[in-house]
């Protein structure tokens, strides 16, 4: 009974679900904005995204399942399990660090587009006669010590230290930059420490050239990272096995391919002497040979490719479009699923 009743929520709200959706699509935007839809459409998507998303967690925990038990019973290819398992965690140990490294050189480049932020936002609050905010000078004090104690910061950064050879010109680059910005900047706010009157300039002026000092430090910091060991560790799981490793795999595709074209090419009938000839003047019009047998080969490729080809394109897409959409049918009436969608036998 218990089984029974979650098959007919499972199938409820995968059809209440679906419901949403056809009826978002084909109403006109008036409609959706009178029944309050229209606004909360966002959130809707989201909330759908995010029960997507649970299903990489429940790709993991299967994972595990199948290929951890296969490991700790010591079943047929157990090898096979664990280097898959040692793969997938080494592979989100890696990828999570280095994204921590990351989300770290950007908060410290950030401060800097921060304080730029403020002395924006006091320049619009006083000529705006915003109410319910502290005094200029007081908002200014702040904004200048903050800002000498940020530029003080970034003396640690200021070097060549773990950049490759190769990018030391670049870094030096950055590096001129955020000192020439500084410079200016420390102009500025001397400028205005010694403000009697409000000037929009001072205050524009640290906007510029904090807001330059966090542009390139960031590019800086991250010309650094390269040389970190995360880095090396990322870059080598993921250019030095997991895209060669596809590379491999597709290699041994394109022999199939090859034997497959064989068998397909092989004048037996009509139609496939069609094809071949089609073929054979497609690759003729591609390559320079063309030359020595007929200028004409290039715009017969050309239209073989544009015409026949395209309509039996169009053919395809017409044909998997119905599919899908009776596919689509199907999920949204809970009858594609065997799990749910059959009643139990007695």
């Amino acid at each position: 009974m218990e089984s029974n009743y979650r098959k007919k929520l499972i199938r409820l709200l995968t059809f209440l679900g679906g419901v949403y959706f056809f009826f978002e699509f084909v109403l006109p935007e008036a409609a959706l904005e009178g029944i309050g839809l229209a606004d909360r459409h966002t959130e809707i998507s989201n909330g759908f995204r995010a029960f997507g998303a649970m299903a990489v967690g429940l790709g993991i925990v299967n994972l595990l399942l199948v290929h951890g038990s296969r490991v700790l019973m010591v079943r047929k290819n157990w090898s096979y399990s664990l280097i898959l398992l040692g793969g997938l965690f080494s592979m989100m140990a890696v990828a999570s660090l280095d994204w921590l490294q990351g989300e770290r050189l950007t908060k410290t480049a950030s401060v800097y587009s921060q304080l730029a932020d403020f002395s924006a936002v006091i320049v619009r609050d006083h000529e705006e006669k915003k109410e319910g905010v502290l005094p200029l000078k007081e908002r200014t004090s702040y904004l200048t010590t903050a800002a000498e104690a940020a530029l003080i910061k970034l003396d640690p950064h200021l070097n060549t230290q773990n950049v490759n050879k190769e990018d030391t010109l670049l870094s030096r680059s950055y590096i001129e930059k955020i000192s020439n910005s500084r410079m200016e900047a420390g102009s500025y706010i001397t400028l205005l420490k010694g403000l009697e009157e409000f000037s929009v300039e001072p205050y524009d002026g640290v906007k510029k050239e904090l807001s330059t000092i966090r542009s390139e430090l960031q590019k800086l910091l991250f010309l650094k990272q390269k040389n970190a060991l995360i880095k090396k560790l990322y870059e080598f799981l993921y250019q030095g096995l997991f895209v060669a490793l596809g590379s491999a795999m597709f290699s041994l595709l394109a022999m199939y391919i090859a034997a497959a074209a064989y068998r397909a090419f092989r004048i037996k009938s009509f139609e496939s002497a069609l094809m071949m000839g089609a073929a054979v003047i497609v690759m003729l019009g591609q390559i320079p040979f063309y030359a020595y047998i007929s200028s004409d080969l290039p715009f017969l490729r050309a239209w073989l490719l544009e015409v026949p080809n395209s309509a039996a394109f169009r053919a395809i897409k017409i044909g998997a479009s119905i599919a899908g959409l009776v596919m689509a049918f199907r999920m949204w009436f809970s009858i594609e699923s065997e799990s749910f969608s059959h009643e139990e036998k007695a």
